[in-house]
């Protein structure tokens, strides 16, 4: 019982290195000028809306999205400000992201 196992990983082994490998990988160019901007002051990832809502006021307009709200898919929320914005989920900031 036990050769045979032994004789069917072997084989398993063998013929997977047989079997050539080829990797794949798309790259993208963005172009010289590419730059990733950020804002110092832009709220930090984990910040709760309480605290965003004291330190930059109210925000000039509120998405939030639509349908059923499960544990899978939360709730999230934009909130625009005039240099950034904002995504939150549930009550929590996910990412800010910094208009030109």
């Amino acid at each position: 019982m036990k050769t045979k196992t032994l004789l069917l990983s072997t084989a398993l082994v063998f013929s997977a290195q047989a079997i050539p490998m080829t990797a794949q990988a798309d790259i993208l160019s963005i172009g010289s000028n590419a730059k990733v901007m950020k804002l110092a002051s832009a709220p930090k990832p984990g910040t709760s809306m309480n605290a965003v809502a004291r330190k930059f006021g109210p925000a000039k307009h509120v998405k939030t999205s639509k349908g059923k709200i499960t544990k899978r898919n939360p709730k999230i929320t934009r909130w625009d400000y005039t240099k950034f914005s904002v995504y939150f989920e549930n009550s929590h900031v996910v990412h800010s992201v910094v208009h030109k």
